[in-house]
């Protein structure tokens, strides 16, 4: 039969390291830097993005200006109606 050592689970959870802090802050540390590269490549897709579409802008001023005319006038309808 085999005996409950918590503190033989403590050591295993730890690791081998002699700090018993080290693989978590390593665990830390990881995360940190996996959403700071999160952050900088949604910051860089934004950016592209924004790019693009100052550059549809640019290219094609009128069927831009026509359809946010038109969501205008529907958000407009919508947003005015009253409601009984």
């Amino acid at each position: 039969m085999e005996t409950y050592e918590p503190q033989g689970k403590a050591q295993d959870w730890q690791g081998d390291s002699g700090a018993p802090g080290k693989n978590v802050q390593d665990k830390v540390a990881d995360i940190k830097n996996t959403a700071r590269d999160w952050g900088q490549r949604v910051a860089r897709t934004s950016r592209d993005a924004a790019e693009a579409a100052d550059h549809y802008v640019h290219d094609h001023p009128w069927p831009v200006i026509g359809s946010v005319a038109v969501a205008s006038l529907l958000l407009g309808f919508l947003l005015g109606r009253t409601r009984y």
